[in-house]
C-alpha cells in the first residue's frame, strides 16, 4: 500500500478557494467514559458530555474569523475514574487536535496528550459560562486551558510565534488557578502537567521548539504539494533544534509532547526517502528519544509499494 502522505496530495482541496464566514474556530467532540462508576450515576454524564461540547463549540475563543470548514478539529476524552462523594469526580482528560495540510485532505495532529490530574464538581444541568478574568469552575478552567493549548498550537503551526496570544491566556489560567486545591496548576509537583507545559513554551531558551513548529509544518508539510522531497528536507532540518530544548531543559515536556502528536507521521514521511536519509534521521531521532527506539525503527524498514 503507498505512503498516506505521498496519497494525501492526490485528492488535492484548494484552501485558497474557500469563502470565509464568521464562525466558532473549533470543531470539537467531547466524549465521557463513565464504566468504572455505578450504573446509577451514569446518565448525567450524557448532559455532561452535551454540555460541555456545546459550550465549546459555541464560544468564541479569538477574534479571527474562520471558515466552517477551517475550524480546528479536536477531541476531549475524558474518563471518570473516581465519585469521592457526591457531585465530585476525578477523572483523566485525553486531548487531540489536527489541522489541515495546504492543498490536501490530509490532517496532521498537533496535540495528542493526555492529563491525569482531572478533578471537578458538577451538578447535572449546571451551566457553563466562561469569564477569563474570575475561574470559579474547574472543568471549565481546564478546559478553557487546553482550548487555548489547541489554538496555540495551530496558529504557532502557520506563522512564526502566531499562537502567542493564546499561549499567554494558558498562563492567565494558571495563574489564577494556583489557589486551586487540584493538582496540575502548580510548579513542581508533576513535570509535564498545565504549569509545566505553557512555562516550557513560553520559555525564551525553549524557543527552538515554536521554531522547529512552525517548519515542521508550514515549510515541511504544508509545502509537501509542490515536492515531497524539499518538504521532507525542510522538515529533516528542523528536528535537530529538540536537541536545543533538551539541552536547555533536561525534563521539558516539549519532547514528550512533539513525540506523541509525530511519531506515526514520522514514519510515513520517512517511508520513501533514500535510505541514507532513513539511517541519519533515525539516529537524530533515537538520540532524542531514545525509550521510542523500536518504534522508531520502522523509518528504516525498507519502502514496499
Amino acid at each position: 500500500m503507498s505512503n498516506p502522505l505521498a496519497r494525501m496530495w492526490i485528492s488535492a482541496l484548494i484552501f485558497t478557494s474557500f469563502v470565509t464566514i464568521k464562525a466558532q474556530e473549533l470543531d470539537a467532540t467531547v466524549t465521557i467514559n463513565a464504566q468504572q462508576i455505578e450504573a446509577s450515576y451514569r446518565d448525567r454524564f450524557a448532559t455532561l458530555q452535551k454540555d460541555l461540547q456545546e459550550f465549546i463549540n459555541g464560544q468564541q475563543w479569538t477574534s479571527a474569523q474562520f471558515a466552517h470548514q477551517e475550524r480546528v478539529q479536536c477531541t476531549l476524552a475524558i474518563t471518570i475514574n473516581e465519585m469521592p462523594s457526591a457531585d465530585n469526580y476525578k477523572a483523566s482528560l485525553t486531548i487531540q487536535a489536527r489541522r489541515p495540510v495546504y492543498y490536501s485532505s490530509y490532517q496532521t495532529t498537533t496535540l495528542n496528550w493526555k492529563d491525569d490530574n482531572l478533578a471537578f464538581t458538577y451538578t447535572e444541568g449546571q451551566t457553563f459560562t466562561f469569564n477569563e478574568f474570575n475561574l470559579d469552575n474547574e472543568l471549565i478552567a481546564v478546559t478553557a486551558y487546553y482550548i487555548y493549548l489547541i489554538l496555540g498550537a495551530d496558529f504557532d503551526s502557520f506563522s512564526p510565534k502566531g499562537g502567542e496570544p493564546y499561549l499567554r491566556k494558558c498562563e492567565s489560567i494558571v495563574s489564577q488557578m494556583q489557589s486551586s486545591d487540584s493538582k496540575g496548576w502548580k510548579a513542581f509537583d508533576d513535570k509535564k502537567n498545565r504549569h509545566a507545559i505553557i512555562t516550557a513554551l513560553l520559555d525564551e531558551a525553549q524557543t527552538d521548539f515554536r521554531t522547529l513548529w512552525y517548519n515542521y509544518h508550514r515549510q515541511g508539510l504544508d509545502a509537501m504539494y509542490q515536492s515531497m522531497d524539499k518538504g521532507r528536507a525542510q522538515v529533516t532540518q528542523a528536528i535537530p533544534l529538540l536537541a536545543n530544548v533538551r539541552k536547555a531543559n533536561a525534563q521539558t515536556p516539549l519532547l514528550s509532547m512533539f513525540i506523541s502528536a509525530k511519531l506515526e507521521e514520522l514514519v510515513n514521511i520517512y517511508s520513501e526517502a533514500p535510505m541514507a536519509e532513513k539511517q541519519s534521521i533515525y539516529k537524530t531521532l533515537q538520540d532524542l528519544f531514545p525509550t521510542y527506539t523500536g518504534k522508531l525503527a520502522k523509518i528504516k524498514e525498507e519502502y514496499k509499494e
